[in-house]
């Protein structure tokens, strides 16, 4: 008899990670309800973690604040016993949760806090392995995450804009449900409010684009407004196109495979489309100080549902040296290796997908005042 080839590390996390049963919504976690704010990872009156700045740099007081940003988490989910995460529990007890409030927050959300108030909603996220082996069953998991953040937007438009100018937010996860909003659940009427839409670690593709191009159009430099801004962050070298890719775009008639496909980007650094940028032009990556950083390590273990304690004391100062980046002319950006060996832990095959955000920290929060400015100036 023949012997079967062994699977590599990555095949068996992936094994590891797939629920082996069916989607059944009558299982899905109980339906969040917006009205109650600990179903928020950050809002004005409650910022936690998305309260830090790196030293020099100070957040505005939210009652200052002119604009706000709608941000979307990525996926912190890994579990085995069901297609969605459960939110209704304490967030410390619950380690999906535990990752956005303490990794998310800071990294990601906190960026805007030098111009915006913060509205985060927790949301019933799909998990990890629907990106990895598409199917029925995901399709199921990421429609009843979408539902959450559909109902979430719908609140803040109603109970908390107030006619306010709102920037949109999201990496991974939460791009592709942002992407979704823009076609499905985003009024045309709120277009002149939307000041820019940071649509980041999805490969948006032009066909997506296409799909919401109605509600914003690609950034085309730093300070251009009703615009979306996007790229995926690739080591200089490797050939995204021949990564494995398994996720799928939702598009209004169709969930549709993006691999082997171009995708619309920016440069984040010098906000060119065309234009390299050195290292001199990056303005520093960003950190988070935890309690106990050993429990990095372990934090995506499949099926490790409970918390570790896991808590954010701070953002470092500005991280430099930075990266050189480009555009090239598939439409993803290329990136200079960093030098710091935390920003190259857990990177495989050149993908930096969990870089994405804390690699341009300070040019993305620079660029989100930026743009923040300008729609007040010509509004």
């Amino acid at each position: 008899m023949a012997e079967r080839p062994k699977l590599n590390a990555l095949q068996l996390w992936l094994n590891a990670i797939d629920p082996q049963h069916d989607f059944d919504e009558r299982l899905a976690p109980p339906e969040p309800d917006y009205a109650d704010a600990a179903n928020w990872a950050a809002r004005p009156e409650a910022m936690a973690a998305a309260a830090f700045t790196p030293e020099g740099e100070a957040a505005i007081d939210p009652a200052d604040a002119q604009v706000d940003v709608f941000y979307v988490h990525p996926t912190t989910y890994i579990g085995t016993g069901n297609w969605n995460a459960d939110i209704s529990g304490d967030p410390a007890e619950t380690r999906a949760s535990e990752i956005v409030d303490h990794l998310m927050m800071p990294e990601q959300a906190g960026l805007f806090n030098g111009c915006c108030r913060i509205y985060a909603p927790r949301y019933r996220q799909a998990t990890l392995a629907v990106f990895y082996r598409p199917g029925p069953q995901g399709r199921k998991a990421l429609d009843l995450a979408y539902a959450d953040v559909e109902r979430a937007f719908a609140h803040y438009i109603k109970h908390d804009n107030g006619g306010r100018p709102f920037i949109l937010a999201g990496h991974s996860q939460g791009t592709a449900q942002l992407m979704r909003l823009l076609v499905e659940g985003f009024d045309p009427a709120l277009k002149s409010k939307l000041v820019a839409a940071y649509l980041l670690g999805f490969k948006v593709t032009e066909e997506k684009a296409k799909t919401f191009a109605h509600i914003v159009t690609p950034a085309k430099d730093a300070a251009d407004t009703g615009v979306f801004i996007a790229y995926d962050a690739f080591l200089e070298g490797c050939t995204p196109h021949t990564q494995s890719d398994n996720a799928e775009h939702w598009l209004p008639t169709e969930w549709k495979a993006r691999l082997g496909t171009d995708v619309v980007a920016i440069n984040p650094v010098n906000w060119s489309r065309t234009e390299a940028s050195t290292v001199e032009d990056h303005l520093g990556m960003a950190w988070v100080t935890l309690n106990q950083p050993s429990l990095m390590a372990g934090l995506y273990l499949a099926g490790a549902d409970g918390g570790v304690g896991l808590k954010a004391e701070a953002l470092e100062a500005p991280i430099a040296p930075g990266v050189s980046a480009r555009v090239d002319e598939h439409g993803f950006l290329k990136i200079s290796k960093p030098e710091q060996a935390a920003f190259n832990a857990g990177i495989y095959g050149g993908v930096y997908h969990t870089r994405d955000v804390s690699l341009f920290y300070m040019n993305l929060r620079q660029n989100a005042e930026d743009r923040v400015r300008a729609y007040l100036e010509n509004h």
